[in-house]
């Protein structure tokens, strides 16, 4: 996607999200970002050697995303919403990317992006992403997740302007966790001190016995994977702990 939609994006939301101009501003520079400066992935070659790599665009990875969104919405419970926005810019970028189809071996993607470059930025679809945005970290999640790369230059714009308008607002959304997610959380997490760790111990603690009886340092880790596992099935747990995360809530 071309810079001046970037740009055009991150204004727009920037102005129906009522951000100051400088603000604004610092949104849209934090939307150009990754093409100045790219970020960098481990990658594994074909010869199985590790080397470092600029993190794709068009086809982006998850976490590379979800760094920048945490980054985004830790600055702004701290009070830092200049960095949050900066962040939540570089987010963008790669969410709006993705909205592009490279076509045949890419052949037609320089056209393509030049065909979205012309369209306008509809203000209902900025407004319908806002009203749709939910204050989670596993909303945006599934929101990323959800787009689908797009030959259609109007379809492409849409969706790039209704998923990063609903991200823009749930990262920038209320910073005061519900009464139920503080209780929900408080509950799991007892349960999960109380319950899932001693018995994680209790099953690493067992097959550590094996190891000291047969010699055998396998069973260790046998005894480490297992004992990790136990403590990782406690699904509740985890997804409420991302959530008050998300808060600022004291793990």
């Amino acid at each position: 996607m071309k810079w001046k939609t970037h740009i055009a994006i991150a204004k727009a939301i920037a102005r129906a999200l009522h951000l100051q101009k400088e603000l604004e501003y610092t949104l849209s520079q934090g939307s150009i970002e990754p093409d100045k400066h790219p970020d960098n992935v481990w990658r594994l070659g074909r010869r199985g050697l590790v080397y470092k790599a600029h993190a794709p665009h068009h086809n982006p990875y998850l976490g590379v995303i979800m760094k920048h969104i945490w980054n985004a919405r830790l600055a702004y419970l701290r009070g830092d919403n200049v960095q949050a926005v900066t962040s939540l810019g570089k987010a963008l970028h790669y969410i709006q990317d993705k909205t592009v189809s490279r076509g045949f071996f890419g052949l037609s993607h320089n056209s393509r992006e030049e065909k979205v470059a012309h369209q306008t930025i509809a203000t209902d679809t900025i407004e319908q992403g806002i009203k749709s945005a939910l204050c989670s970290p596993h909303y945006v999640r599934k929101t990323i997740q959800g787009i689908k790369p797009k030959k259609n230059p109007k379809a492409v714009v849409n969706q790039a302007c209704v998923s990063s308008a609903a991200i823009a607002k749930a990262v920038l959304g209320d910073k005061t966790p519900s009464r139920e997610l503080v209780a929900d959380f408080n509950s799991a997490k007892e349960s999960h001190c109380k319950r899932t760790i001693p018995i994680a111990i209790c099953a690493f603690g067992l097959i550590s016995i094996a190891a000291v009886i047969t010699q055998n340092a396998l069973y260790l880790l046998l005894g480490f994977l297992c004992g990790y596992g136990i403590q990782r099935l406690d699904l509740k747990y985890h997804y409420l702990k991302k959530e008050a995360k998300w808060f600022g809530i004291k793990i």
